[in-house]
């Protein structure tokens, strides 16, 4: 029996072995893997830092740049609701003056109308007062 443990022994002594190695084997393939990503981390944390200085340089230009033009829009803005304002009240006068005028010329009209009227019903009294006569 001893034997046969010494064997038992001897063959898991190897297979701790071999395990080992394959770990370590394992271990340098993912130590090289890293390695090789370090270079690409810092470049890319270099263009984030890159890209942070360019925002925080060119933000406060920008900013004031925008808040020029709002103003500008805002000015725009009042001049045209001011056009409008006086756009709109020169045509209610507009308005005003021609419902005015159409009263006035309906009026004329009417008054026109019937003088016609009137003369004519005169020319055709006349016409028939000088027919029986």
């Amino acid at each position: 029996m001893d034997q046969f443990n010494a064997v038992l022994n001897a063959n898991l002594n190897v297979l701790v072995v071999i395990s080992l190695l394959c770990l370590s084997m394992a271990l340098l393939v993912l130590l090289g893997v890293a390695l090789s990503l370090v270079p690409q981390a810092n470049r890319t944390l270099g263009a984030f830092e890159r890209l942070a200085n360019t925002v925080s340089t060119e933000l406060q230009p920008t900013l004031s740049e925008a808040s020029k033009l709002l103003g500008g829009v805002l000015k725009l803005q009042d001049i045209a609701q001011s056009s409008v304002s006086n756009v709109s009240d020169k045509v209610e006068d507009m308005t005003g003056n021609l419902s005015r005028a159409a009263e006035g010329a309906k009026k004329g009209s009417s008054i026109v109308g019937a003088g016609l009227l009137a003369g004519i019903k005169a020319y055709l009294h006349a016409k028939d007062e000088h027919a029986e006569g």
